[in-house]
């Protein structure tokens, strides 16, 4: 089970004995049951995949005869399934659109006999308001047939989504107990889709969380095109603007409200636009709270939630306070590619790269999260500090990736090498090294006979005998049935 602190991925919700037989009748031509084969890949030994396993969740009829679900359901899978309440037959059903920074995606079967008297599922018009009641549908462990749970709205509230472990969205508490087995399940109020349940709370009771109405409907907006954009990111770190002190010498008056921006990422859409000690007074003409939130369709929300309902290439306007002056500025969102921004990553095998038995690969998510925390090293502390602040203390510049020894296959070739484990590579043979497509040239470029690699943080480089290393090449790989010494892809992030 995937998880971070103590959120975990939301898999069941407990069926209650009290659900009308008219009612499920419907439930059931528009709620599946989704079975998944699914291998994780291993960071740790990145040229073979992890230990497969099988799991199952929920999902429910989208028009057009597609099907929606959580991205975490179908992460990672060699085969998926689907089956419908009373009906014996599974069918084969693959991901095209999988949407990890919000944790949806879309599933397609291939046999159109699936859908024959199904009934497609509607969204609804507006999110339901606190203490209203729901219905929360799927098929939790302990059964095989339809489960349905009704509850309240219990908070609407921004938090972080596990799957991918950076990305916070808007999302819909709802009080109901947690069983596994319901990830993908519809949330309804007044017979429309308002959420999909997906995660809760460790060590809490009757607390479960879905994905509410607009983080939906940003999805499907997005994928109408035939490709999934993702959320633009504005990439701007703010301070409220409460104490008096820094109001004044950002000159503000006192009629007036926002917050200052502290930090600007290099790779948002912010840069070039804003500035550090901007204050953001009002976004598309809604006045921003010297807490950050704004008055939005009748709810509190914070100003970022504007945002959220935009897509790629869409523009925000900003009225800000500039060194005393009002400015209006238009940012364009743009999308992109972060490659410091350590989000999860799924459906693709990790990058690596071999030679004298030293293995190379990106530092990732998900290579750091094979650490306990009682095997914390010197070296592996680096990591998580170079993963923390490598925009905020400019570490990352004249990189495309940081390149880490993450292994040592033992041979005498790499004999003493054990000491460089989890380290950032900084130079190879004077080559400075700014992504992995760096690494095999600059290491035909053996100096004197000998490969010499500098490690960040690292005074002693660690020393190689190139004609050794090179014989030694095949033997290695074959000791350890490795098929292939290297996996980069042929494009870097720009």
């Amino acid at each position: 089970m995937k998880h971070i602190l103590r959120i975990y991925l939301l898999i069941g919700l407990a069926a209650l004995p009290r659900a009308s037989t008219a009612g499920l009748s419907h439930l059931r031509e528009s709620v599946v049951k989704i079975y998944v084969t699914a291998q994780r890949e291993d960071f740790q030994q990145p040229w073979q995949g992890g230990t497969s396993g099988s799991g199952n969740g929920s999902g429910y009829i989208l028009p057009g005869k597609r099907i929606l679900t959580n991205a975490h359901v179908v992460s990672d899978t060699r085969f998926i399934e689907v089956q419908r309440e009373g009906d014996t037959r599974r069918y084969p059903a693959k991901v095209i659109f999988a949407a990890h920074d919000c944790d949806l995606a879309m599933l397609e079967v291939t046999d159109p006999q699936f859908f024959d008297n199904t009934r497609p599922l509607s969204l609804g018009k507006t999110m339901p308001e606190l203490n209203d009641e729901v219905l929360v549908l799927g098929y939790p462990m302990g059964g095989d047939r339809l489960s349905l749970t009704k509850g309240v709205v219990s908070r609407i509230d921004y938090a972080l989504y596990s799957h991918s472990t950076v990305d916070s969205h808007l999302v819909l508490q709802v009080d109901a107990a947690i069983n596994p087995g319901n990830s993908g399940g519809p949330v309804l109020f007044n017979d429309k889709v308002i959420g999909l349940a997906f995660q809760g709370i460790m060590a809490s009771q009757n607390i479960g969380y879905a994905i509410p109405l607009p983080v939906i409907e940003h999805f499907l907006a997005d994928v109408a095109d035939g490709s999934y954009d993702g959320y633009p990111e504005l990439g701007v770190q703010h301070m409220e603007l409460i104490a008096p002190a820094l109001r004044r010498d950002l000159g503000l008056s006192d009629n007036q409200s926002g917050v200052v921006v502290a930090y600007i990422d290099p790779f948002g859409s912010a840069k070039g636009f804003l500035q550090d000690r901007d204050v953001l007074l009002s976004i598309d003409g809604y006045s921003i709270a010297n807490d950050g939130s704004v008055s939005y369709d009748g709810n509190t929300v914070e100003y970022t939630e504007l945002i959220e309902r935009k897509q790629r290439g869409d523009k925000v306007k900003f009225s800000i306070l500039r060194d005393h002056r009002i400015l209006s500025l238009n940012v364009p969102l743009a999308n992109r590619n972060d490659p410091f921004l350590y989000r999860q990553t799924y459906d693709e095998q990790p990058e690596y790269w071999i030679t004298g038995g030293l293995v190379f690969s990106p530092l990732s998510r998900g290579y750091l999260g094979m650490f306990n925390a009682d095997v914390i090293t010197p070296a592996i502390h680096r990591l998580f500090y170079y993963a923390d602040f490598a925009k905020k203390d400019r570490l990352y510049e004249g990189r495309e990736a940081f390149i880490v020894l993450i292994s040592r296959l033992p041979h005498p070739v790499n004999t003493y090498c054990e000491e460089y484990l989890n380290q950032i590579v900084r130079t190879v043979n004077g080559k400075f090294i700014r992504s992995m497509k760096d690494l095999e040239p600059a290491m035909a470029a053996a100096s004197n006979g000998f490969h010499v690699i500098t490690f960040e943080g690292q005074d002693n480089p660690l020393i190689l005998d190139a004609e050794a290393t090179a014989k030694a090449e095949n033997e290695i790989l074959f000791r350890y049935n490795i098929p292939s010494s290297s996996h980069v892809k042929k494009e870097s992030c720009p």
